[in-house]
């Protein structure tokens, strides 16, 4: 129910912002603030008995079938009707084998839908069919469809029917091997593809993940036919098709990224026939305008994607019919997203559907009634069922359908049904044209179509090629299945078109084929190179970024004797790229706030490409550009960004050193210092006395509403309890656990007490210390920042990520995860209640001295 207050401050909001944002009100009875016209309501919440309920589908029934992440296994609700009250069973037989997870037990589903008479369920084990044999209304057959390596969060998640009902689709996180016996849309020819040296994450994560990254497969309903359609996403929850039968998903962020050049925001994706989306482990991730890849449909900044669905399986109004409702966890919001055709694809626009604090959504479905079903919960917190329904009253007007470029995306389709081995000529022929088409989506439908076909019946086709933007994208084709004897004459061919003449499109298309001719045919020959520095040197610095960028990439690997001096100059002259995030929504939510203030404090993350860029350049170096280089990074060491941010920042520069020789070190004394971690010594001390804090204990200190607190003294308990050795609230502190700007807007005051007095009850796999054991008995612990075929280093000092092990790959005999924290148990100890009540307020603010525990 909303009172007429907040319809009349939402109605003139609406009018102030010139109808530019939705109308918004406050549901009191819930506290969600939701699109004007419906209705929240709270329809059950989930006692900690059963678990934290992460997944849902609806059965034939009608009725909900959601699961605990962890261990209390599938329940089954009986929404509530006129008659009766909402029913809760806990459904017995289930598969279940957990893994250790610091103190948890973690087994439950992450994925479920009922389709073909069946239930299928996905977990960190394995890919499920559940059948009620025998009409009881209770399910009898569990059968393993397949097995499936534990992946942790970035595991199998959602399972959704194919557009035509023949099949399942299902998507899994980075963290997931693609599954044995799969045959796949695209050519299994995964390779990082990284010109430049790609730079471990400073902070241990998806160190040694190799390509593809996360997936999607097409599946038959017996489980026998496995299909890899797409690949390259970072860690995709969910998946939904439009009234068209178009697939779409939505990727997560890597957060400890932002502020770099490489950090790639939340995003929708377009997932087409064998499409690839470029997610690559740390400094190696794909640029969205890559040729060899697909791009966004769009960007929606930082966040973590839960659930998504259309509009269509709605009974709201005609307006939201064909929107994407998508659901952030970490800001506990619900987005739509309006589609545009583009071309074969789409792109979009968003806007805000609704938003609470705490609301960390974890799935959403639509169900039978028309209605929109969502649960919170996950990682322990608690759990909660709603339901949101349009209350507004009778609208007309039909869905506005997108049937413009039906015919270009028909064409693009008739090209993906080539995308399987052995059409041979057939299959070259036809789709050989489209290479120059000037759809971005067909090119891609068509370079995938003749990439599956034999090399043989296509090779020679690339050189007699004539028309400039098809010689780009046959030669991209080529360099990913040819030998390194082809180089030469790949090059001399590339080396024929006319830069200067393409539109930026196809000269960035011209660079990345560059780019994979060197890094999987090998560096070229000093006369190649030679020509190649003549063909591009003359266009850099252009202007546009993206061109410079990707030709500054290219001349650096060359080292043209040019490419420090111009490149200095331009970072002298660069401008800083304005970053444009939902402000109002961060703004909102203390993690938010920090990201804010990351933001305006970010040093410009085109000079950190150009740095990146030229860390490897030996030639052409005036000392005066090798000042500058160095003076550079150490103020952007000063600025802020995600948890890795400064330690990538570090590894240019320690790289950057490496090239210098010994006299070039000594001109430069004074610029190669490194960056100080937080000095523990001169951090403040509790007054106490000491107490033996336990979660029971500390929560007898808040049996009533948290306020009047003191401000300095929390922040002081901040640094005196070492939070701040390892911790980021507001831009301030270490980066070796999770920034705790927003712990307040998505844990209760329980959950936080239970992560401080038993830090090893839950541990994300972010932020997991591996055990590394070596042949002769030894043992390294600590964050794993570094695994190749030549050696492995971990961070072995939790409160100061300078201090690195390392040790020759050879000595090593294996490499586990411990069940057990890196963060300390006692860390409150010294602390007396009043000191720890002012923590606990300092922690539920994020930072913020306006926040309520304080008045």
């Amino acid at each position: 129910m909303r009172s007429i207050l907040s319809i009349l401050c939402a109605f003139l909001a609406f009018r102030i912002a010139g109808a530019v944002a939705p109308a918004l009100v406050l549901d009191a009875d819930t506290g969600i603030t939701l699109r004007a016209g419906f209705d929240a309501e709270l329809l059950y919440v989930v006692p900690k008995a059963q678990g934290s309920w992460i997944a849902m589908a609806f059965d034939p029934k009608g009725r909900l079938l959601v699961s605990d992440q962890d261990e209390t296994g599938i329940y089954r609700v009986t929404l509530p009707t006129a008659g009766a009250g909402l029913k809760v069973e806990n459904l017995s037989g289930f598969p279940y084998e957990p893994i250790e997870w610091g103190s948890r037990k973690v087994g439950g589903a992450f994925g479920l839908v009922h389709a073909f008479d069946s239930l299928y369920l996905a977990n960190m084990r394995g890919f499920y069919r559940i059948r009620d044999t025998d009409g009881d209304d209770q399910y009898d057959e569990f059968t393993l469809l397949k097995k499936l390596n534990v992946g942790y969060e970035h595991s199998a998640h959602s399972i959704i029917p194919t557009a035509d009902g023949t099949g399942l689709y299902l998507v899994a996180g980075n963290y997931t091997h693609v599954p044995e016996g799969s045959v796949s849309a695209q050519p299994r020819v995964w390779q990082e593809d990284s010109l430049l040296p790609i730079i471990p994450d400073p902070s241990g994560h998806s160190v040694g993940l190799e390509p593809p990254g996360g997936w999607i497969c097409r599946i038959s309903p017996d489980g026998k036919e496995w299909r890899l359609i797409a690949s390259g996403f970072r860690n995709s929850v969910d998946l939904a098709l439009n009234r068209e039968g178009e697939l779409f998903t939505y990727d997560s962020d890597m957060e400890f990224d932002i502020g770099s050049p490489w950090y790639r925001p939340t995003r929708i994706n377009h997932v087409t026939s064998g499409a690839e989306f470029g997610w690559r482990a740390n400094t190696g991730v794909w640029r969205d305008y890559f040729a060899d890849s697909l791009g966004s449909v769009l960007d929606m900044g930082p966040g973590s994607p839960t659930a998504i669905s259309f509009g269509h399986h709605s009974n709201f109004p005609a307006e939201f019919q064909n929107d994407l409702f998508v659901c952030d966890w970490t800001f506990g919001t619900i987005f739509t997203v309006t589609m545009q055709e583009s071309g074969s694809s789409y792109t979009g626009t968003k806007a805000e559907f609704l938003h609470g604090s705490p609301l960390n959504i974890a799935a959403m479905r639509f169900g039978p009634d028309g209605a929109m079903y969502f649960l919170t919960g996950g990682r322990l917190t608690e759990s909660r069922l709603y339901r949101v329904r349009y209350t507004g009253g009778t609208t007309s007007g039909s869905a506005r359908p997108l049937v413009a470029n039906r015919d270009l995306r028909a064409l693009r389709h008739s090209l993906e049904k080539r995308h399987t081995p052995g059409v041979g000529v057939e299959a070259v022929e036809t789709a050989w044209p489209f290479l120059a088409h000037a759809d971005r989506h067909i090119r891609y439908a068509a370079r995938i179509a003749i990439e599956n076909q034999d090399l043989p019946l296509w090779q020679e086709k690339v050189f007699a090629e004539t028309h400039p933007r098809a010689v780009i994208y046959a030669a991209i084709a080529l360099v990913r299945h040819g030998d390194k004897s082809l180089s030469a004459r790949l090059l001399e061919k590339l080396g024929e078109l006319p830069f200067g003449k393409f539109e930026r499109e196809d000269q960035l298309a011209l660079l990345r084929a560059y780019a994979l001719c060197f890094v999987r045919l090998g560096v070229p020959s000093t006369k190649q190179a030679a020509a190649i520095i003549a063909q591009l040197d003359v266009h850099f610095p252009g202007s546009d970024v993206a061109v410079n960028a990707e030709l500054c990439r290219v001349l650096s690997f060359l080292d043209a004797p040019s490419i420090a001096r111009k490149t200095i100059a331009l970072m002298k002259s660069q401008q800083a790229e304005t970053v444009d995030y939902d402000r109002t929504m961060l703004a909102r939510h203390e993690y938010g706030a920090a990201i804010l203030k990351m933001m305006a404090n970010t040093p410009n993350t085109r000079n950190i490409h150009f740095a990146d860029c030229l860390r490897r350049v030996r030639s052409g170096w005036a000392l005066e550009d090798r000042k500058y280089f160095f003076g550079w990074l150490n103020e952007a060491l000063a600025k802020d960004g995600g948890r890795s941010f400064a330690g990538y920042i570090r590894a240019i520069r320690q790289d950057a050193i490496a090239q210098l020789e010994t006299a070039d070190v000594e001109k430069l004394t004074g610029l190669l210092a490194d960056f100080p971690a937080v000095d523990l010594s001169k951090l403040p001390q509790p007054k106490g006395p000491r107490v033996a804090w336990t979660v029971e204990s500390a929560m007898n200190l808040f049996g009533g509403e948290l306020r009047g607190r003191d401000f300095d003294s929390g922040k002081k308990m901040f640094s005196a309890g070492l939070c701040i050795a390892c911790h980021r609230i507001g831009g301030e502190g270490g980066y070796s656990g999770p920034d705790l700007g927003s712990v307040g807007s998505r844990y209760s005051l329980r959950d936080i007490l239970v992560a401080i007095c038993e830090p090893s009850a839950s541990i994300s796999e972010q932020y997991m210390v591996s055990m590394v054991k070596l042949k002769d008995g030894e043992e390294l612990r600590g964050r794993l920042v570094l695994r190749n075929d030549q050696e492995v280093a971990v961070a072995s000092n939790p409160f100061d990520l300078n201090q690195i092990a390392k040790v020759s790959a050879a000595e090593v005999e294996s490499i586990s995860y411990s069940q057990i924290s890196a963060m300390p148990t006692g860390m409150i100890g010294g602390m007396n209640p009043e000191e720890l009540m002012d923590l606990m307020a300092y922690l539920l603010s994020g930072g913020n001295a306006q926040h309520s525990v304080f008045q």
